[in-house]
């Protein structure tokens, strides 16, 4: 397993011996510099809300999570990267968010990029026909920045200076969480086609 500066490690094998699966998801993931300027915006709410900082090298933007998939469906979850040209774009970041119940403070974009929706439902698509189905909640791209947040008024953060992203990386992770915070370790992984 090798540490990657812009991402968590990757390996080349799908799984650990002894495991019966891995939980796992699809997300969006940043380069060194994006990542860096979402941890500023994480401090500044932390200022205001405590919580759990994400560490720089977990923030993602996630596609799809599946939850606990048996180690044999890992390699066909990996080969699905590989099915179509995967189109990206660009992103504006130019807000926070916030889910209550978990109490996760998120950076979001404020407009759709037609892009990300259209990548999202190809994969839920193709997810669906290997039998995982797609969840009913809408698709809220976001990127987590705290975890257990204390609640307060998002309004008087200030507003940041917006972020314009154009992800190059789908990747598929596995997830370990952690007392500390969750580790991911990438799987496989596709670069985006910008047009």
């Amino acid at each position: 397993m090798t540490a990657r500066a812009d991402g968590p490690p990757r390996r080349d094998a799908a799984h650990s011996p002894g495991e019966d699966g891995r939980r796992v998801f699809f997300a969006l993931w940043p380069d060194a510099e994006t990542a860096e300027t979402l941890s500023g915006w994480a401090r500044r709410a932390h200022a205001a809300f405590g919580g759990r900082v994400m560490r720089p090298e977990t923030l993602h933007l996630t596609l799809a999570f599946l939850g606990m998939v048996p180690n044999d469906r890992i390699a066909e979850l990996a080969s699905l990267l590989d099915e179509a040209v995967l189109i990206g774009g660009a992103l504006r970041l130019d807000r926070y968010g916030r889910f209550r119940g978990p109490r996760i403070v998120w950076a979001g974009p404020s407009a759709p990029a037609p892009w990300l929706d259209a990548l999202h439902g190809w994969l839920w698509r193709a997810l669906a026909r290997r039998g995982f189905p797609r969840p009913d909640e809408p698709f809220r791209p976001h990127v987590s920045l705290l975890r257990r947040a204390e609640p307060g008024d998002l309004s008087l953060l200030p507003v940041p200076e917006p972020l314009d992203w154009t992800p190059r990386r789908c990747v598929l992770v596995a997830s370990a969480p952690r007392p500390e915070g969750s580790f991911y370790e990438i799987l496989a992984e596709r670069t985006l086609r910008i047009p």
